[in-house]
């Protein structure tokens, strides 16, 4: 199995909390890896730890070895006596990130690709109308954007705010997607449409899901990986557990 990602013996905390503890898993390079668990099993942190946004919160101390294919086979992302991590703006662009509420930069629909791409890729205005169109296609918004691109933002469905999101991710051309928590402010209809795409996606993207939603994380995984008190409890493959078999296991820390 080609993997995507690798975590080994990962502890992260803040201050004197300790919010993971020794976590070992993998995700596979194709589908979608879901992180499930209770709330404060840890699940964001950990997902924060693959592209190291937990270095923005205070106090945070990550030991433990965190690896990525972000192209050219596994590689370290944080720095250790045998790592040369890339700079942190290059790993950011190409683990890309999408948030639990819609993050819409408050300016027009067009430019919400294409400053990113400007200033993070330095991606020339002549291609920058292509690749916005592209990502746009990609998550199935041109139809419904192409005709008022100056729209701002913010006027979009939640549902199409949080594909333009992920359309922003898309666009920088990233090795590894992270989801967290992507349909929890989005109503039925809108998260089953995401669920879709997501699918969709991961058969070109490693896809790394936070889920607390038990049926949907059985909809989704392709791998499960189950935390509970800042440790992986168990590690489970498409088609082994069904989602009252897998509410039982996230249950069994109360």
């Amino acid at each position: 199995m080609n993997i995507a990602a690798r975590v080994c013996g990962l502890h992260v905390s803040f201050g004197a909390r300790h919010v993971l503890r020794e976590v070992d898993f993998c995700a596979p390079a194709v589908g979608v890896t879901v992180l499930a668990g209770r709330s404060g099993a840890g699940k964001t942190t950990l997902l924060r730890a693959l592209n190291r946004l937990n270095e923005t919160l205070p106090q945070c101390r990550t030991t433990g070895r965190v690896e990525l294919d972000l192209g050219q086979g596994l590689e370290s992302v944080y720095a250790g006596p045998d790592a040369r991590p890339r700079p942190l703006n290059e790993i950011r662009r190409l683990v890309g990130m999408v948030f639990q509420t819609p993050d819409v930069l408050p300016v027009s629909v067009a430019r919400n690709i294409a400053l990113p791409l400007k200033v993070v890729a330095g991606v020339p205005a002549a291609e920058t109308e292509e690749r916005v169109r592209r990502a746009l296609m990609d998550v199935g918004l041109w139809d419904e954007v192409a005709d008022r691109l100056d729209l701002p933002a913010e006027r979009l469905s939640g549902g199409q705010q949080q594909r333009l999101c992920l359309a922003r991710a898309l666009a920088l051309d990233p090795a590894v997607l992270l989801l967290d928590e992507p349909t929890a402010s989005l109503d039925v209809r809108a998260a089953a449409g995401i669920e879709e795409l997501l699918l969709r996606l991961a058969a070109r993207y490693p896809l790394i899901v936070v889920s607390h939603s038990p049926e949907q994380a059985v909809r989704l995984a392709a791998r499960l990986v189950v935390l509970s008190r800042g440790r992986v409890r168990h590690v489970l493959e498409k088609g082994s557990v069904d989602a009252a078999a897998l509410a039982a296991l996230l249950g069994e820390d109360e």
